[in-house]
């Protein structure tokens, strides 16, 4: 039997199952119900077992599984869903509301500034069949671990080894942790092995164990010797060995023609690269023999063409054909020139 309309609040036999008591507001009949007990007119709202509410009669958004989640993702309304759920006392309320917000202060504190700040969730407490859950103990954050500061690698500096030796300039490199690159090496009047120049400038950073290419001296080519070749065949060895080749000529009667006769500068000189060497090429001209007389008058050698008469030159003979000496009488001496008669004429 219900209550009737002047009945006060509190707990009666449900009228729809008698194995539950049903709360009357004085008016009518609420939603909240419970299992029927030894004294449900002692119940009231207010007491310890009316309090309890199931679960399953909260709104989805009230119940821990989502209140939880909620503070983390969305803080504000974690809270509104905390501070509208039904059946928790206000001490809870404020319990994991602080707890809450130490957390994402904590938490925001900490964070690094050049990474983003990570939000860390309450713990949940968990919902007991009681009228109020307690709240489970909030650990204390960790704050998140710092990023380890990324140092970028260290840089080798160049020396200057310009003018060095060869062998110091190496060491000099690898106590600066750096190492030799591609050598050059250049024919110079300067001392063989000394640097002459490096790859990279003195003060430039490089990368450690990185190569740096040097430039070192060589004695400078010696000129070879090219007298008696052929002009093109001295040009050729000329060349290869690096110098500039000038060609002048001489002209002879006789021996070979296209020789090399003299060079300069002479075999065994020291030159630098591209210098001219000067070589002095034969060049032979046949000239035709001279014209021999057609007759000769018999008896002297050298030949003596015919005339009326022959004085020998310079003498006091008038001529008129003079005979230059000395002349061998070898027969007859028609011009009577061999005075003597020892065979030679006009040697005086």
């Amino acid at each position: 039997m219900g209550p009737s309309a002047a009945s006060p609040r509190g707990w009666y036999p449900d009228p729809d199952d008698p194995t539950l008591i049903r709360y009357w507001d004085g008016t009518r009949w609420t939603a909240y119900s419970q299992p029927r007990q030894p004294a449900p007119s002692a119940l009231t709202p207010g007491s310890a077992t009316s309090t309890t509410e199931s679960p399953n009669r909260r709104p989805w958004w009230q119940t821990w599984w989502v209140i939880l989640p909620a503070l983390v993702l969305c803080f504000p309304l974690g809270l509104v869903a905390l501070w509208l759920r039904r059946g928790t006392s206000t001490l809870t309320k404020s319990l994991v509301t602080l707890a809450t917000v130490a957390v994402f202060g904590i938490a925001v504190a900490t964070a690094p500034e050049d990474s983003s700040t990570s939000t860390a969730s309450a713990p949940a407490p968990t919902p007991n069949s009681s009228e109020t859950p307690t709240p489970s103990p909030t650990p204390s954050p960790s704050a998140p671990p710092s990023p380890s500061a990324t140092s970028s690698p260290s840089q080798a500096t160049v020396p200057a080894l310009k003018g060095m030796a060869f062998a110091q300039a190496r060491r000099k490199l690898r106590a600066a942790g750096l190492d030799v690159g591609k050598v050059v090496r250049r024919p110079s009047v300067a001392k063989p092995g000394t640097l002459l120049g490096q790859g990279f400038k003195r003060g430039t950073e490089l990368k450690p164990g990185s190569a740096v290419p040097l430039t070192i001296a060589i004695p400078l080519p010696r000129v070879p010797f090219v007298i008696g070749q052929s002009a093109s065949a001295a040009t050729k060895q000329l060349r290869r060995s690096g110098f500039t080749v000038d060609r002048t000529h001489r002209t002879r009667t006789a021996g070979r023609d296209g020789v090399v006769l003299s060079q300069f500068p002479s075999s065994g000189a020291r030159r630098r690269p591209a210098s001219v060497v000067t070589i002095v090429v034969s060049r032979v001209v046949h000239r035709p023999p001279a014209t021999q007389p057609t007759s000769c008058t018999p008896g002297y050698s050298p030949c003596l063409p015919p005339a009326s008469d022959y004085d020998c030159a310079g003498g006091s003979g008038d001529g008129p054909k003079y005979a230059t000496g000395p002349v061998s009488v070898t027969g007859s001496d028609p011009y009577d020139l061999d005075r003597d008669g020892d065979g030679l004429a006009c040697e005086d």
